[in-house]
């Protein structure tokens, strides 16, 4: 089987709810369609987040490189030589994860689909069911955001309840308190800082939410790696990474300063599945755990399947909720869980009037 021809579209599905965080304010999820045609006839879809101009690459970049570099890498060769293919990739194209991406997932499709088997089983098999989930309080004023906590616990018994802060100090601790009050010990919370402290404004207001209680997880507060290292000293409460790690050789430094107990795996950020199972093994070496971003569409099955079939994956990840879907079957969660399809690859469809819908340039 060759590979005859890549196609990259850009897409843009409205999401249900408006996303603030210390990068600013999105009303869409903008991505990157791959399908990867052979000439048996058989195709491989994947997806990649774009997150430019927040971090990564911009959309008009990533199609650029897709088409110029990406592509004529793969066209001609044989699809189910992935470490091989992905090797040609990063020699094509160094350094670029997200253009890497979708290409890579459409070749993880595509090899489960020639061999008739879901993408959870060449990763070596399931270990769970899917993506265990947590809920998500959207930013808002401090009543308004207990409010929705209350709501998200009455509506699912969520193990964790994740929301933003790195906006400002004082106001995050305050809206802080509003949520740990209405959680009232029933779960734990996770913030999220995209970056947006220095260490000075870090320690004063992660150590008061410590003290106000149910502080279950800090992710990515700072964005230098000696930063994290300091938190991860002074607070009691696990520190999560996420911009700290891009290729794989960044979870060794993660690992070698003690930066983090945690690490959010985005499968866009990282260049595709293959790199996110060599970290997983970094991780699990070294006695530490990883949650998967879910996102949207193709980007949260493959999460699905890399949480399925990685025993460190124990960290659950909220669900994005987007206004509409290019599958041909919404995939969402059942309860607390989402689980991975068993179909051969992504086990997972294509529906051409929505990529044609929500299409913004191919």
């Amino acid at each position: 089987m060759k590979i005859t021809s890549v196609k990259a579209t850009l897409i843009a599905i409205p999401r249900a709810d408006t996303l603030t965080t210390s990068y600013g304010t999105r009303t869409t999820a903008t991505t990157v369609l791959v399908q990867i045609f052979t000439h048996e006839g058989l195709v491989g879809i994947g997806q990649a987040s774009v997150d430019g101009p927040y971090y990564g690459e911009s959309a008009a970049g990533m199609l650029a490189n897709i088409r110029a570099h990406v592509a004529p890498a793969v066209v001609g060769e044989n699809p189910l030589n992935l470490e091989y293919l992905i090797g040609k990739i990063h020699k094509a194209l160094p350094h670029h994860y997200a253009s890497h991406a979708g290409v890579e997932l459409a070749l993880w499709d595509l090899k489960g689909k020639a061999l008739g088997v879901p993408v959870y089983q060449l990763l070596g098999g399931k270990v769970r069911d899917g993506v265990a989930i947590m809920g998500f309080v959207r930013h808002a004023v401090p009543g308004q955001m207990a409010e929705a906590a209350h709501e998200a616990l009455a509506e699912q018994p969520y193990p964790v309840l994740k929301m933003k802060i790195g906006l400002d100090p004082q106001e995050d601790v305050a809206r802080y308190r509003a949520v740990a009050e209405a959680v009232a010990g029933r779960a734990v919370i996770q913030v999220d800082g995209n970056v947006g402290y220095t260490l000075g404004q870090a320690v004063p207001a992660l150590t008061a939410m410590e003290r106000i209680g149910s502080l279950g997880a800090v992710e990515q507060p700072a964005a230098r790696l000696h930063d994290l290292a300091e938190l991860a000293r002074r607070l009691v409460t696990p520190i999560m990474a996420d911009e700290a790690i891009y290729p794989i050789q960044d979870a060794i430094d993660i690992v070698r300063t003690g930066a983090a107990q945690i690490a959010l795996m985005k499968i866009t950020k990282h260049g595709g599945i293959l790199a996110v199972q060599k970290i997983a093994h970094i991780f699990e070496a070294a006695g530490l755990s990883l949650s998967v971003a879910i996102y949207y569409d193709l980007i949260g099955v493959a999460a699905a399947h890399i949480a399925a079939a990685t025993p460190c994956v124990t960290w659950p990840s909220p669900h994005t909720y987007l206004a509409d879907t290019i599958l041909t079957e919404p995939f969402e969660p059942q309860g607390l869980l989402l689980r991975v399809p068993d179909g051969p690859g992504f086990g997972v469809q294509l529906d051409p009037y929505k990529v044609e819908k929500y299409t913004l340039a191919s």
